[in-house]
C-alpha cells in the first residue's frame, strides 16, 4: 500500500516536471517580432515603411526578355544610394558587357567602358 502511494506521488511529480520543462522551453523559444531581419510576423504596412525608408541597396539581377522570335538573358548589377543616385551595369551577355546607366535625379548618363562611348541625356 505504501509503495503504491509512493509510486503515484513520484509519477505525479514526474508529470508535473515534464509539463513545466515543456512550458519553459516554448516560452524561451518564441518568435521574435523585431523590425530588422527575417521575421515571420510582419504587416503589409510595416513592409511598406521598411521599403520606403531604405537608404541604399545593391542587387544582382538575372533578367530574361522574350520576344516573338528570340529569348535573351541578361545579368545586371543594380545599385541605389540616397539621395537619388541609381546605377545599373550589364554583366552578361559579353557583347554589351560594361554598359552602365547612371541617373542622379536630374541627368541620365549612359557609359560603355568597352567601347569608350559616353552619352548624356
Amino acid at each position: 500500500m505504501k509503495n503504491k502511494k509512493l509510486l503515484y506521488i513520484i509519477a505525479i511529480f514526474f508529470v508535473i516536471c515534464v509539463i513545466l520543462i515543456t512550458i519553459v522551453f516554448f516560452r524561451k523559444n518564441n518568435y521574435k517580432t523585431g523590425i530588422i531581419g527575417n521575421t515571420n510576423i510582419k504587416s503589409a504596412e510595416n513592409i511598406k515603411e521598411y521599403i520606403l525608408n531604405i537608404s541604399s541597396y545593391e542587387a544582382d539581377i538575372s533578367l530574361e526578355v522574350t520576344s516573338n522570335k528570340t529569348t535573351n538573358k541578361y545579368r545586371l548589377i543594380q545599385k541605389y544610394v540616397e539621395p537619388n543616385i541609381f546605377k545599373q551595369e550589364v554583366l552578361e551577355p559579353n557583347n554589351i558587357k560594361g554598359l552602365t546607366t547612371i541617373y542622379d535625379g536630374t541627368n541620365l548618363k549612359i557609359e560603355n567602358s568597352r567601347h569608350k562611348f559616353k552619352q548624356n541625356l
